[in-house]
């Protein structure tokens, strides 16, 4: 129901400037072989195979005349393994997004920028490399690679820029976000959670490349199993625009958690510095994105809110004609917040893609991925899963206005 009320309501928007609007639909499928050393993602029983993946997709991508485009897609893997030892590892993925490249004008002083996902897996590997980290308009989200279990991720968010005078922007973010397991392993820890949450920011141009403002948020996190907690947020916001290619953009400032009372546990709250930065680098055939955060989170999925430290990246370039490649990662550090030990997680992740697309409509693509994590708390496991496929993909988009 969140899913549909998410796209229920950009429908007006994608109405009220259809007739300045281009629209493309883009149908694909892709076909993947490929190895995978950690099938069940278990921490004490590693089983390898090889396996198929197919995907059919379909995406719609909104062009405004100010060249921003909005892309509204989903997917449906389906992958199957070969080896006799795996049988039970095979699973779905549904995978739902909505993603823009800048805000959206609704009128010439105001603006939207959606970010939108749903993601529904019965492998946690996959969660891990779906999940959009490094969203500039999504709060940050966890990594943290669960084991054998059903996850079910859903995350929306909405920012509004209003443009007051020619050098004053107010801005205002709502966000929400839910998470929920089935099938896990007896003893694993996992609570499903909710966490909604806004802020507000009012920032000054004082140049073409400067930018200073301020921004206040808060947040609460609701646990199926835990007591719930509340955050809030103060601190500065800074742009600047280097060039016309590199631009950072962050936030620095503290932030407060509450943990609610609840029988047989007391009260609990701390403080700590927070923050966080986004930096882009835009050429005419490479681009790279870093970004890194300093929060508290209530997504551990273990019931527990978290001091998390993450640091990201992403790279994509055409090195050669019809010649791609593609390298993004990610670092995280979880630790609990009131119970000490509860939750110590560090994962890594990454992804390099390598593509050749001898056709306007089909890309073959070869992809090596590595997922590793290291608990030294109650909670959470030690993991590694390597994968590698070699793939096709079909698919063109067709114009409709």
């Amino acid at each position: 129901m969140v899913l549909l009320a998410s796209v229920l309501a950009l429908t007006p928007m994608m109405a009220t400037d259809a007739a300045s609007a281009n629209m493309d639909v883009i149908p694909s499928v892709r076909l993947e072989g490929g190895w995978d050393s950690n099938v069940f993602n278990s921490s004490t029983d590693e089983v390898s195979s090889f396996g198929t993946r197919l995907t059919p997709a379909l995406a719609l991508r909104f062009t405004s005349p100010d060249n921003v485009a909005l892309e509204i897609s989903g997917n449906y893997e389906i992958v199957r393994y070969y080896a006799s030892e795996t049988k039970g590892a095979d699973y779905n993925t549904w995978f739902f997004r909505i993603e823009s490249t800048g805000g959206w004008a609704l009128t010439p002083n105001l603006s939207l920028t959606p970010s939108v996902y749903y993601l529904n897996t019965t492998n946690s590997s996959r969660r891990s490399q779906l999940v959009p980290s490094g969203d500039p308009v999504l709060p940050p989200v966890t990594i943290t690679n669960y084991g054998d279990t059903n996850t079910e991720n859903f995350g929306g968010a909405l920012n509004f820029n209003y443009l007051m005078t020619q050098n004053v922007t107010i801005g205002v973010n709502g966000n929400y976000s839910e998470q929920r397991f089935s099938d896990s392993i007896p003893g694993s820890g996992l609570t499903n959670s909710t966490t909604i949450g806004g802020n507000a920011s009012v920032s000054y141009r004082f140049s073409q490349r400067t930018s200073l403002g301020i921004l206040v948020a808060g947040n609460h996190q609701t646990y199926e199993n835990a007591p719930d907690a509340d955050t809030l947020s103060g601190g500065i916001l800074f742009g600047y625009q280097f060039s016309p290619e590199l631009r950072i953009d962050g936030a620095l400032g503290m932030s407060h958690i509450r943990q609610r009372e609840v029988p047989g546990i007391p009260e609990q709250q701390t403080t700590a510095p927070s923050g966080l930065f986004n930096v882009t680098y835009t050429s005419s055939t490479f681009t790279a994105n870093v970004y890194g955060s300093a929060v508290y989170s209530g997504g551990s999925g273990y019931g527990e809110a978290t001091r998390q430290w993450t640091a990201g990246l992403g790279f994509t370039d055409q090195f050669a004609r019809d010649w791609y490649w593609n390298l993004s990662g990610t670092y995280q550090i979880s630790k609990s917040v009131f119970v000490t030990d509860a939750v110590n997680l560090t994962t890594i992740n990454g992804t390099a893609v390598f593509s050749y697309k001898p056709w306007e409509w089909a890309s073959l693509e070869l992809t090596g991925y590595i997922d590793n994590q290291r608990s030294d708390g109650q909670s959470g496991s030690n993991l590694s899963n390597y994968v590698a496929t070699l793939g096709v993909t079909i698919g063109k988009p067709y114009k409709v206005f």
